[in-house]
């Protein structure tokens, strides 16, 4: 009696020595399998430095050479052609859908006063670059709009004319005014589109370049981390950079971008406690652990669309865990997918064959497929496992959303009736 007592005891052990086995198909919430201490610890050469500074200084080279959206703003040209421009801005393919806006449809005449809007009319033939700085968290437009449009018209939430965020304190080179002057067309490090004037401080470009490269400075690895400047809280999300201007015992004063009433940019400081863990002094090393760790730093947000909701969406959870190490990536996946790195091709081999190419991949390698970018944390019985920022998914044909940052293995179903790691075809190391 007693040894069958004791078999029965210690099967209930070892089940709860391995959970995941068990709990973990498809999206878990197993506390374990959402922490990222689970994952570093199976991760034996996760401490390794993968590239040092001067490696990665090449490697971001390398990625603005092979990308057609990261630009290196240290050598952006004072002037650019004008026609150049136009190509950017008409880019009205959004305008061609039935668009919906506070739940109606929206008119052609409507449309037809934000192609106007972008005042193509006005672009001449050469264009004088001017230089500013972001005051605050701000979206990057497709056409210059505040107002969100959406493909359907109960959705509150994939805002067609939502492009990306960018952070207090991002140079942008800009390059154009829409017809009505609220709004600028302008050039970030791997971004253009519209930004409200309001959220831009004009500066000269000596100035700006100070933060296009600035020499020492706090990065953000928390998922954001806010500082209070006079009655604004402005909001730095995982990645962001503030300028140290001067360092003492127990604090950082650092550098906070602030806009005046004439639009000119005004420097403010600020002080950030050195045992805030929201932030580090420099970039962190380029390992696999603390990219699988700043990924982790998300879980459970809300699902951000671009941006919006002042999280991220599958590609921007990437680029923010690379941001850390200095790595700095192109907004979206699909140009993620086809940037400099070291490539794994996935999409001609069978079920079989990606399970094993994907076990030999590094934890923060990423799985690209259509429309979606999942960043690899490991493996539980074989079965890879990765965290990323999903919209929805399906099961039996339905669509099930989730709007947040889950980990999962790849058995997921997209509305293909496949799996995840049926449609997976490149898996990307950023080396």
């Amino acid at each position: 009696m007693f040894y069958k007592l004791f078999c029965a005891v210690l099967l209930i052990v070892c089940a709860l020595c391995q959970p995941a086995a068990v709990q973990a198909k498809g999206i878990t919430n197993y506390p374990a399998l959402v922490n990222a201490d689970y994952w570093l610890k199976q991760n034996q050469a996760g401490g390794q430095v993968l590239l040092n500074a001067d490696g990665i200084k090449r490697y971001n080279s390398q990625i603005r050479e092979t990308s057609s959206t990261v630009v290196d703003l240290q050598i952006y040209p004072d002037k650019i052609s004008g026609d150049s421009l136009k190509t950017k801005i008409m880019n009205y393919q959004v305008l061609e859908d039935d668009l919906y806006l506070h739940g109606n449809k929206v008119s052609d005449n409507y449309k037809n006063i934000l192609r106007t809007q972008t005042n193509i009319k006005a672009v001449p033939s050469s264009i004088n670059v001017r230089y500013a700085v972001t005051v605050r968290r701000t979206p990057i437009r497709n056409l210059p709009t505040g107002e969100g449009l959406f493909y359907y018209a109960a959705d509150h939430d994939f805002d067609a004319l939502q492009e990306t965020c960018l952070d207090p304190g991002e140079p942008v080179a800009v390059l154009h005014a829409s017809a009505n002057g609220y709004f600028y067309y302008v050039q970030s490090y791997n971004y253009s589109g519209w930004i409200s004037k309001f959220n831009l401080g004009f500066t000269d470009k000596k100035t700006w370049l100070q933060y296009v490269a600035p020499k020492s400075f706090l990065v953000v690895t928390d998922a954001d981390c806010t500082i209070k400047v006079g009655s604004e809280q402005l909001l730095y999300q995982q990645g962001a950079r503030l300028p140290i201007i001067a360092e003492q015992s127990g604090v950082y004063t650092v550098e906070v971008p602030m806009r005046n009433a004439n639009g000119a940019l005004q420097k403010q400081k600020a002080d950030v406690l050195k045992t805030n863990k929201a932030v580090h002094k420099g970039y962190l090393p380029y390992t696999s652990n603390n990219i699988v760790c700043s990924a982790f730093k998300f879980y459970g947000r809300v699902y951000g669309w671009g941006g919006l909701k002042n999280s991220v969406d599958c590609s921007a959870l990437v680029l923010n865990a690379y941001r850390t190490v200095g790595i700095y990536l192109p907004r979206n996946s699909d140009e993620q997918e086809a940037t400099a790195g070291t490539k794994t091709l996935l999409e001609s081999l069978d079920r079989t064959q990606k399970m094993t190419a994907i076990k030999d991949l590094r934890p923060g390698a990423c799985l690209y497929m259509d429309g979606h970018v999942v960043l690899y944390i490991g493996q539980i019985n074989g079965d890879p496992y990765a965290i990323h920022a999903l919209g929805s998914c399906f099961a039996e044909g339905k669509r099930q959303r989730e709007m947040k940052v889950v980990v999962s293995d790849l058995n997921l179903q997209r509305s293909s009736g496949n799996t995840f790691l049926d449609e997976i075809y490149t898996a990307m190391e950023f080396l």
